[in-house]
């Protein structure tokens, strides 16, 4: 029988794995023609609009990507969740995310946690699992995961698979105020720096009708009315760190995501059999 702190840890990770996939999984679009050009010049002497669209048309052919990931909760669910994260969109869905540091509603993983999720799973690896299962790694069904955190998996991982991982991108296009703000080196590249401001209406407006409902009910969940972000792009179009803070009346998340690396093959060791164990049901109630 696993402990209460146990199950609490349990929650907590599962929580945490519901949030980072709810805010980081948005969908794409074409970027639309139909917005107003923003003030101001890029160093490439494009349009604000002009280079986030291209970014946001580069980015359609990501299909892997490495970063760095800090987000700051606050309001119902207030926390830090921070780590590096590795991502494929092609040919499956794979995921690997270690989090150093997680702390949701005023419970911290000791040691933090690594998860790897695939189409069908999700594995997480935390020290007071592995004490008291005796074994490196958990499985969880997202199945199961589903019933208790109440986030549809399927759905968010039909996004995922089907579209960009830099998915964001895609509604700064809907911002009215973009501008650029200058230059700055990234990892000894040069970026543009780009600010704006969007509504929930009016990014969702930038994606497919097939997804905007979806997308509308988890934004709503959280009370997500407003999104300001700060991208800077490369010389190539491509993101390499956006900031992004969503205001709304229940929570606020600010994320902040550092690209390490773009289209390399991601290293995901899918655990076997052997080094994983399986939650019971008493400990998935309840989440």
């Amino acid at each position: 029988m696993l402990s209460r702190l146990t199950k609490v840890t349990v929650t907590t990770a599962a929580g945490a794995a519901a949030v980072l996939l709810a805010a980081g999984c948005g969908s794409s679009s074409s970027p639309g023609s139909s917005q107003s050009p923003a003030s101001g010049s890029s160093a490439s002497g494009m349009s604000p609009l002009q280079a986030i669209a291209l970014a946001a048309d580069h980015s359609k052919q990501v299909t892997s990507f490495a970063s760095t990931l800090n987000m700051q909760l606050s309001g119902a669910s207030a926390g830090t969740i921070s780590g590096t994260m590795q991502e494929q969109t092609k040919p499956s869905v794979l995921m690997d995310v270690n989090m150093s540091t997680v702390k949701i509603s005023g419970q911290s993983v000791p040691g933090g946690m690594q998860e790897i999720l695939t189409g069908n799973d999700l594995y997480m690896k935390m020290s007071l699992l592995s004490q008291e299962l005796h074994k490196p790694w958990v499985i969880l069904p997202l199945s199961e995961l589903q019933k208790g955190t109440g986030v549809d998996f399927s759905q968010i991982l039909q996004q995922v698979e089907s579209n960009d991982p830099l998915v964001q991108t895609q509604m700064f296009t809907s911002a009215k105020d973009l501008k650029a703000l200058g230059t700055q080196t990234i990892d000894g590249v040069q970026t543009t720096h780009y600010s704006g401001t969007y509504t929930v209406t009016a990014g969702i407006s930038k994606l497919p009708a097939s997804m905007r409902s979806m997308v509308t009910k988890q934004l709503k969940t959280a009370g997500i009315s407003q999104v300001h972000f700060n991208a800077w792009i490369d010389g190539q179009h491509q993101i390499r760190k956006v900031q992004v803070a969503e205001t709304g009346s229940s929570e606020t998340i600010n994320i902040t995501m550092q690209i390490t690396g773009i289209g390399q093959q991601v290293n995901i060791a899918i655990p076997a059999k052997s080094q994983t164990a399986t939650l019971p049901a008493s400990a998935l109630k309840g989440m």
